[in-house]
C-alpha cells in the first residue's frame, strides 16, 4: 500500500517553514512503516518539479499533472491538507476507488465573517471574494463525500462545529484528531518559581487573530503594579504588524523584543527560561504554540474564545481570559501564588502528553489512515 500527501505546500531547503507541521507527520508515518510521497498542486507551476527534503519525495506540479499522477502511482488514498477547489477538482477527477482522508485545520473551512477582525488590512473585499468561492466549492464537496470513500479529520471540535455550520451541511464521517505536539522534544522541566516572573511570547505578526495587540495593551496596563520592575517579557516574532504592535512599549527596559522567528530547538531553550507563556487569540482551532509551551510547563494565559477552551482548563492547566485586565489579574494571580504557578505549570504539560504526544495522535491518525 503507498499513500500520497496533497497539500498547497511543503518545505524545501530555501523554504524550511511552508507546512512543516505536515512534514513532521510524514517523518513520523515513514517511521511506522508507510510508504509515503508528497505531492504539491500549485496551478502556477507550467513544469513538474520532483525533490527531497529529508528523504521524502516531493512532486510539485498542477492539477493536470496530480490526475497523471495518481493514474500511475494509484495510491491506496489521497491525505488532504488545506484543501482547496484545485484539489477538489482534481479529487473529483481521478479514480473513486481511491480513499480520501481530509484533515481540516482553519482557514479553509470558516466564512469570512469570522475575520471581521482582520478588516481593516488591505485586500480584505478580495479575501471575501475568495472565501466565498472556497465555501461554496467546499459545501459542494463534503455534500458529494457521502457517495465516496472520503473521511475527514479535524483538530478540535470547534473547527467541526463550525466547519458545518458554515457549509451549511451534516458531515458523519469523520475524527476528531489534535494536532501532534512534539512531547519528545518539549519535554516537563520543573520550574523554579521565580520563573513565574519570567513572561514568554512567541508569534507571528501577521495577521490580528494572534491578538498580540492585547498583549502588549496588557504589559502596559502591568506597569502599574509594585512589582513591575521584577517582571521580565520576551517577545519573538515577525510579520507586517510587528513593528507598529510593539512600539509602544520598545521602550520599556524590562521588555525584550525580538524581530525573528525561532526553529524549534530555539524554541524550546525559551521555554527553559520562562514560566509564563503568553498568547492571547482571537481565533484558533487549536494552538499549537500554545500546546508546545505547555508540554514544556509554562503556564498560558490565553483567551476565552474558539477552541482554546478544549485545551486549556482555567486554573487547573492554564488560565483563560477575555480582555488585557483580565491578564493583568491573571498575572497578578501567579505572582502572589507562587506554589499555585507551580502546580499548573505540572498539570499543563502532563494534559499535552495525554493528549497531543506523538505516540497518541500519530497513531491514531496510521490507525485512521491503514484501517479506514
Amino acid at each position: 500500500m503507498n499513500y500520497t500527501i496533497l497539500t498547497n505546500m511543503y518545505p524545501k531547503e530555501e523554504s524550511l517553514y511552508r507546512n512543516v507541521f505536515i512534514h513532521r507527520r510524514v517523518i513520523e508515518y515513514v517511521k511506522r512503516g508507510l510508504d509515503i510521497e508528497v505531492f504539491v498542486l500549485d496551478e502556477g507551476i507550467k513544469e513538474t518539479k520532483i525533490y527531497f527534503f529529508e528523504g521524502v519525495k516531493v512532486i510539485e506540479g498542477n492539477k493536470i499533472t496530480f490526475i497523471e499522477y495518481t493514474s500511475k502511482k494509484k495510491p491506496t488514498k489521497i491525505l488532504v491538507h488545506f484543501i482547496n477547489r484545485h484539489m477538489i477538482d482534481g479529487i473529483n477527477s481521478i479514480n473513486e476507488k481511491i480513499g480520501i482522508i481530509v484533515w481540516i485545520h482553519l482557514m479553509e473551512a470558516i466564512g469570512w465573517y469570522r475575520r471581521l477582525f482582520n478588516y481593516k488590512d488591505g485586500g480584505f473585499i478580495k479575501y471575501i471574494l475568495q472565501n466565498t468561492r472556497q465555501m461554496l466549492n467546499l459545501r459542494r464537496f463534503i455534500k458529494k463525500s457521502s457517495k465516496r470513500d472520503i473521511k475527514f479529520i479535524f483538530v478540535s471540535n470547534w473547527i467541526k462545529n463550525t466547519t458545518q455550520k458554515d457549509t451549511f451541511t451534516k458531515i458523519n464521517n469523520f475524527e476528531i484528531i489534535h494536532n501532534v505536539v512534539d512531547t519528545n522534544l518539549f519535554q516537563y522541566e520543573e520550574k523554579d518559581l521565580a520563573l513565574r516572573k519570567k513572561i514568554l511570547l512567541i508569534r507571528p505578526f501577521e495577521s490580528r487573530k494572534y491578538a498580540n495587540d492585547v498583549a502588549v495593551e496588557a504589559i502596559i496596563k502591568l506597569k502599574k503594579k509594585s512589582y513591575f520592575d521584577q517582571l521580565e517579557f520576551s517577545i519573538f516574532g515577525s510579520g507586517q504588524l510587528f513593528e507598529k504592535t510593539v512600539s509602544p512599549i520598545r521602550h520599556l527596559e524590562n521588555v525584550k523584543i525580538h524581530n525573528t522567528y525561532l526553529k524549534h530547538n530555539e524554541i524550546k531553550d525559551q521555554h527553559s527560561k520562562h514560566g509564563i507563556f503568553l498568547c492571547p487569540t482571537r481565533q484558533d482551532s487549536q494552538g499549537v504554540s500554545m500546546c508546545e509551551a505547555m508540554s514544556s510547563g509554562l503556564v498560558p494565559i490565553t483567551s476565552k474564545n474558539s477552541a482554546i477552551p478544549e485545551f486549556v482548563e482555567h486554573k487547573l492547566t492554564g488560565l483563560i481570559t477575555q480582555n488585557a485586565e483580565g491578564i493583568v489579574k491573571e498575572v497578578d494571580y501567579l505572582y502572589n501564588n507562587p506554589l499555585v504557578f507551580s502546580e499548573i505549570s505540572k498539570n499543563a504539560s502532563a494534559s499535552m502528553f495525554t493528549r497531543c504526544s506523538p505516540e497518541k495522535v500519530i497513531n491514531e491518525e496510521v490507525n485512521v489512515i491503514i484501517n479506514e
